[in-house]
């Protein structure tokens, strides 16, 4: 329940950020600055040593797991921030709930957790339930930002799967792998800034939307925020996988949507029409099912 919370308050202060003009790259690079502070902060003195440990006598485990995080929290972070930066609150609130579709089909693929004929309505009513919030049923594919945020939920929950698959097979501490996080996402962040540079015409908008040579100091407390919460998420999230399913973890972060939802709707003035609310609570209802089922040990 915690990283619901802390993932959706991430959530809603990133997107008050890119309210104020925020461009998302810059806006990233102080997410990761606060979120490697807090992580030296709350989890190195504990496990620091074990992850120095790890990456002398085990450089291959160190390396599958910086391969995981840098899918996760580098690639499926920053394709997340573009697309809050593009989409409203509470469509990113409910759209990075399809991780949920991923993680299963993942989950079943590498770890061979059981796809169960509850698990595939399920895949189907999140799937329906996405298609109607990010279209309104009045178009073939979602927005640009949606497409970012659902290839983000790809990225968290094959992450997540590697991570769950690892930890399964080797005796580490998942603040281990939480420590890795913000190195992790260096590779991505680098890439990204070239990729602006080297193609900022082919990018057109997007390339605005990535800039990374203006951010105006109003910019940072957000960033800086959002980046705490970031951080606090990746403990509770890995802490989570270190004892259950992967697919019971990402099914009871269905608080998400609903924390992100409540503050969009008194803070941002966003609304959904009838047919939004309707796919909102086709989600939604994708995890009641999974709480009253056996998910959470198979």
């Amino acid at each position: 329940m915690m990283f619901s919370l802390f993932w959706a308050f991430q959530i809603f202060v990133a997107k008050l950020g890119f309210n104020k003009g925020a461009l998302a790259l810059p806006f990233q690079a102080y997410m990761l600055l606060s979120a490697t502070i807090t992580l030296a902060i709350l989890v190195w003195p504990k496990s620091g040593s074990e992850m120095v440990t790890v990456y002398k006598e085990n450089k291959p485990l160190f390396w599958k797991l910086y391969f995981a995080n840098a899918i996760q929290s580098g690639l499926g972070t920053y394709l997340s921030i573009v697309g809050f930066a593009m989409t409203a609150a509470i469509n990113a609130g409910f759209l990075v709930k399809t991780a949920t579709v991923t993680t299963i089909i993942f989950a079943w693929i590498f770890l061979k957790e059981k796809m169960s004929f509850l698990k595939f309505a399920v895949i189907v009513i999140a799937l329906s339930g996405a298609y109607l919030l990010t279209t309104k049923g009045q178009a073939l594919l979602p927005q640009i930002g949606d497409l970012f945020i659902i290839g983000a939920a790809v990225c968290w929950s094959f992450g997540s799967v590697v991570v769950r698959k690892i930890l399964k097979e080797q005796s580490i501490s998942a603040d281990v792998v939480t420590l890795q996080k913000p190195l992790a996402g260096i590779p991505v962040f680098l890439g990204l800034v070239g990729l602006s540079i080297l193609f900022a015409d082919q990018l057109g908008n997007l390339g605005e939307i990535i800039d990374c040579c203006s951010f105006s100091a109003s910019y940072i407390p957000y960033a800086l925020v959002s980046g705490f919460c970031q951080a606090m998420a990746w403990i509770f999230i890995y802490r989570t996988l270190a004892v259950s399913t992967a697919s019971y973890m990402t099914l009871m972060s269905m608080a998400t949507p609903i924390i992100v939802s409540i503050l969009a709707i008194v803070f941002l003035n966003e609304t959904l029409v009838p047919i939004q609310i309707l796919g909102a609570g086709m989600i939604l209802s994708s995890g009641v099912l999974i709480y009253f089922s056996d998910i959470s040990k198979t």
